[in-house]
């Protein structure tokens, strides 16, 4: 997971793969943003680097007005869809959330418009921080990602044999 979805911003990553597939001319005409958003509050502390103060679930809205469909086939944006959801959110099954949807409306005999929706479920994530803006739980917070640590090596003992072992277990 990269520091942008570690933060939950599901929305903002999605945004980008899809500028990434888009020819630059339809750059200016994608657009996104949440609706129907709830906040479930379900405080999770994640040891020392951070906490879980709740979940964000919305619905994400993607438009690409005049997509040149002539020149870059609507299925392969459909299908980049398909294929970052599938690799990027870890949420989907344990949420139970629905597929993507989509409309195609044509223009004239070389553009239409693409809306594309689909749910997410997101962490909201808190790193404790001096001047925080946000007083919760008698210290002072920021929303940013925070340190997933994850071990490079390991020692082990084993028993009391007195064998030592140091390295990646793998």
């Amino acid at each position: 997971m990269n520091e942008q979805q570690a933060q939950g911003y599901f929305l903002q990553a999605l945004h980008a793969e899809l500028l990434r597939v888009l020819p630059a001319k339809s750059h200016k005409t994608l657009d996104s943003w949440m609706e129907n958003g709830t906040i479930r509050l379900e405080p999770k502390n994640m040891g020392p680097t951070g906490v879980d103060v709740a979940w964000l679930t919305y619905q994400a809205v993607f438009t690409i007005e005049q997509l040149p469909f002539r020149e870059l086939d609507p299925a392969i944006v459909l299908a980049s869809v398909a294929a970052w959801v599938q690799e990027h959110d870890e949420f989907r099954e344990r949420f139970d959330l629905g597929d993507p949807e989509y409309a195609v409306t044509p223009n004239d005999e070389k553009t239409a418009d693409l809306e594309i929706q689909l749910p997410f479920t997101e962490p909201l994530r808190l790193v404790e921080h001096e001047r925080g803006p946000i007083n919760w739980d008698g210290k002072r917070w920021n929303v940013a990602p925070y340190d997933i640590w994850v071990a490079d090596h390991i020692d082990l003992n084993v028993g009391d044999t007195g064998h030592h072992q140091v390295g990646d277990p793998s």
